[in-house]
């Protein structure tokens, strides 16, 4: 493994691997306790909590963005110009302005929850908004770790928060806690999380030189700052559950329990996606001053492997939408069902997201990406105006899914005015056509056979016809034997068996 990743492909399947094992670990214990949190709560008190969650999510995203961005992003050149001991100070510098800000932004907020809050729900509120601060420190250690290009550190301490999360949310069912027992899971997980992730890092950091930053880069890091919590800010208008606000005004809590559960599960849908593509983007932001000649090829087969996973999870996530919802929720969220279909399809995109975005930063064009997110998130905020008013959950999704392609679309004709890569047109023509053909056969075989027994049913068919379908469409090339086989290397011996007769299957011999 030492040798693997001293090389960017080996960086980038090596930190595939701690991503993929944290997501997943998300993935399992999110999606299992939301289904349980929904069932027991119900579609108004759920309602009613993804409402104020949104607000603490806004916060926690927008002030650990802004300096934990700029974290990575500096920390990265430096080490890309082996300047250890400014990385070091970069570090330093950023951590002290974010617990600064983090504890006068919680203070502001923990006030308002006071005085202005709910009389039924301030405890609720309160103990969401203490979370704001765990949640807010975790980000700069773990963009640091980004900038090392080793995300191990991450993974543990996420797993720790998983740990501690799920045993206070099953408390909480057991015990009947109600929402006060859902929001201390959140603050309790984020609390562990932190801990376990800044000790190591500090620790770590201790051994390295410490220079003195120069004044023109600390200004350079301030404005960075400033812009970067001005694109978070409209990211959460265009990707963060926005569309809540107006359901909440126009529809009602019902509907915002609706989405709020296709908006879950959508985010998991993206699970193998984001992590290959996080990853890839930590060796971008070091390649970008490093090597940039080599862009256009990391890019390229990024996005092939991306196109690979994502048609297919999210096709044949909307194919068996009706069969999972009646499985794991009961009656109350049959309405849910097209939301979760159209919301399924139109993310897509966003498995690209993370590409074009760090490229932007790295060629320190923030002010670009302010301009065009503030285009998407008016662009946003009038389909919701205009689709929540008429349609509920549907037009939030329809909403969502349209401004979040629109944004990234034209973010990424941005990132390729200052770096040299293109889009796989070809190769994304050839996934599309097989996974459309195998969510067409699962969707019959959902319709046919009922129940439980259909979803399995129908997942079991899915996966070898696509994997049959990318060998007939030739989806994969000769090379990417080479680049995928080593995955298995860490999987044990009958699934690394089975990994590899899979991949010499879907991939051509080389010549």
């Amino acid at each position: 493994m030492a040798t693997e990743k001293t090389t960017i492909s080996g960086k980038i399947l090596h930190n595939s691997f701690w991503y993929g094992l944290e997501t997943i670990l998300e993935t399992v214990v999110f999606l299992g306790t939301s289904i349980a949190v929904a069932r027991y709560l119900g579609p108004t008190k759920l309602g009613y909590y993804s409402y104020i969650g949104l607000f603490v999510n806004v916060i926690t995203r927008t002030s650990g963005t802004g300096i934990s961005s700029a974290t990575r992003k500096y920390m990265s050149e430096f080490l890309g110009l082996d300047q250890i001991g400014a990385a070091r100070a970069v570090y330093n510098l950023a951590y002290r302005y974010q617990l600064l800000g983090t504890l006068f932004v919680t203070s502001l907020s923990m006030a308002a929850v006071l005085f202005f809050g709910e009389p039924g729900y301030k405890l609720m509120s309160a103990i969401l908004v203490a979370s704001i601060v765990p949640g807010v420190m975790s980000w700069v250690p773990a963009q640091a770790n980004q900038a090392f290009e080793d995300v191990s550190n991450n993974t543990f301490s996420a797993f720790g928060y998983l740990v501690s999360y799920t045993i206070v949310i099953v408390l909480t069912v057991h015990y009947r806690l109600d929402l006060i027992g859902v929001a201390s899971a959140m603050f309790i997980g984020r609390t562990v999380e932190v801990i376990l992730r800044t000790i190591p890092l500090h620790a770590k950091l201790r051994k390295l030189p410490l220079d003195t930053l120069p004044a023109d880069v600390i200004e350079r890091i301030k404005r960075f700052c400033i812009q970067a919590v001005g694109i978070q800010l409209l990211m959460s208008v265009v990707w963060d559950r926005s569309e809540i606000w107006f359901l909440k005004w126009f529809s009602g809590l019902e509907q915002i329990g609706f989405y709020s559960i296709s908006f879950t599960l959508v985010n998991n849908l993206l699970v193998v996606p984001r992590t290959f593509g996080n990853a890839t983007g930590i060796s971008l932001m070091v390649q970008a001053t490093r090597e940039p000649e080599r862009i256009d090829g990391i890019v390229r087969n990024a996005c092939r492997y991306l196109l690979f996973v994502a048609l297919p999870v999210h096709f044949g996530a909307a194919a068996i939408a009706r069969a999972a919802v009646g499985f794991a929720y009961d009656a109350r969220y049959v309405p849910a069902i097209p939301v979760i279909v159209i919301a399924s399809i139109l993310s897509v995109p966003r498995a690209f997201q993370e590409i074009s975005e760090v490229l932007m930063r790295a060629a320190d064009r923030q002010k670009e990406l302010l301009t065009w997110l503030s285009i998407t998130g008016l662009v946003n905020i009038v389909l919701d105006y205009f689709l929540i008013r008429r349609y509920g959950a549907v037009g939030a999704a329809w909403g969502n899914g349209l401004a979040q392609a629109f944004g990234i679309v034209v973010v990424w004709e941005q990132a390729r005015r200052f770096y040299k890569f293109s889009f796989p047109i070809q190769t994304a023509v050839r996934f599309f056509c097989a996974s459309s053909i195998m969510g067409a056969i699962a969707l019959f075989v959902c319709h046919e056979v009922r129940g439980l027994p259909g979803l399995i049913l129908a997942v079991a068919t899915a996966v070898p016809i696509y994997l049959f379908l990318v060998k007939v469409f030739h989806g994969l090339a000769a090379d990417d034997r080479q680049r995928l086989e080593p995955i298995g290397n860490r999987l044990p011996g009958a699934a690394r068996r089975l990994y590899v007769s899979i991949i010499e299957f879907i991939t051509p011999v080389s010549a």
